[in-house]
């Protein structure tokens, strides 16, 4: 069978959902990956057999005209392909991506709430323009899903106050996205004190709270190194983020080492990690892959986040934009090395029962294939 998997990623660069390919791929279904054509498509489509299909898919787009095109492209991708089932990563692909697979004679689709993203927090008319033309869209299109997988369930209940899906859709739940266990293997933890914040950086991802708890940890605890590793989004606060960064840096409060591909090793080189965001996340990657190396991780008691952390047994859970907190659970685990190594071990743990992306791929392919 035919299966392709749509987000709005692009033929540069490698997917993040191989292991969820491979698994169809391993059932015996031809694997189609959709998204942006720019220039070149990775090798690694031609290494596994994956096949790439170029569709009209925008990250950030909340221009009508735009929709419609997508709507259309996808259509004649799918029906091209005479592809059967397909699974649809993020809310702002959903409505474009799921009628144009509908029209192109997709029988089976999946939309993957994977956090419900800006959509919700555009602010001021513009914002309520966009929802206003947004929220029909969603509705017809979580019609036509087969199913809806959502990462938490704080999503669920956000949903289901917005009137865009109702107690009798087909609603499943998964622990995020997953991580893979045996690239985030469990790694003894350094003895120097080393803290690590890994994301794709925007101001919801708390870095400024992670800067500014920093500089209260290092007031007392000169010798902490702070990293900072992640790509700068390109969005309208990107400016004043990039001047907080470059502030501290010049400071000497924290070390910016810019874009990874070797987060394993990121993950294996810090002692802590520390994620304190509030951006509507389904469940974050990054904190995943930290509990599967093996560190303690404190983070905001936010939808998606929350669900990472059991509080005071493999991390903290504080609340959002508090420096003052988040830097006292930061001086805590300096100073606890006995109880941290246990929330190290807890945390592998915990992401080998609930988050291994195997046991959560299986459920969407069961799902998707019934």
């Amino acid at each position: 069978m035919n299966v392709a998997i749509l987000y709005n990623g692009n033929s540069v660069d490698k997917p993040d959902r191989a292991e969820l390919i491979k698994s169809l791929q391993d059932c015996g279904h031809t694997v189609f990956l959709g998204g942006a054509m720019t220039g070149y498509i990775n090798d690694y489509y031609r290494e596994t057999g994956t096949h790439f299909l170029p569709i009209i898919a925008s990250r950030n787009n909340t221009n009508p005209i735009k929709e419609i095109a997508s709507i259309f492209s996808v259509a004649k991708k799918i029906r091209q392909e005479k592809i059967i089932s397909v699974i649809i990563y993020g809310v702002k692909n959903h409505s474009a991506m799921t009628i144009g697979s509908w029209l192109g004679g997709a029988k089976r689709i999946i939309c993957v709430v994977n956090g419900s993203g800006n959509l919700f927090r555009m602010p001021g008319m513009k914002g309520a323009l966009v929802r206003f033309m947004a929220f029909p869209m969603l509705r017809i299109a979580y019609k036509h899903s087969m199913s809806i997988c959502f990462q938490n369930c704080d999503d669920i209940a956000f949903f289901k106050k917005k009137g865009l899906i109702k107690d009798n859709d087909d609603i499943f739940v998964t622990g995020g996205s997953g991580v893979n266990l045996k690239a985030f293997p469990y790694a003894p933890m350094p003895k120097d004190i080393r803290f690590l914040f890994l994301s794709r950086i925007t101001a919801s991802k708390g870095l400024k709270e992670y800067c500014n708890a920093a500089k209260i940890v290092k007031e007392k605890y000169p010798d902490a190194v702070f990293d900072v590793v992640g790509p700068l989004d390109s969005t309208i606060e990107s400016g004043a983020i990039k001047e907080l960064l470059e502030s501290s840096i010049d400071k000497g409060i924290v070390n910016y080492h810019g874009y990874t591909d070797q987060v394993a090793k990121w993950m294996q080189r810090c002692r802590f990690f520390i994620y304190p965001s509030y951006y509507p996340e389904g469940m974050p990657r990054c904190v995943l892959q930290a509990l599967s190396t093996g560190r303690p991780v404190i983070t905001c008691n936010s939808a998606g986040c929350k669900e990472t952390v059991i509080d005071g047994v493999n991390g903290f859970l504080v609340p959002i934009k508090d420096n003052q907190i988040l830097a006292e659970k930061m001086i805590w685990m300096i100073e606890h090395a006995k109880e941290v190594e246990q929330m190290a071990k807890s945390s592998r743990e915990l992401a080998e029962t609930k988050f291994d992306v195997n046991a959560i791929n299986s459920k969407i392919i069961n799902k998707l294939i019934g």
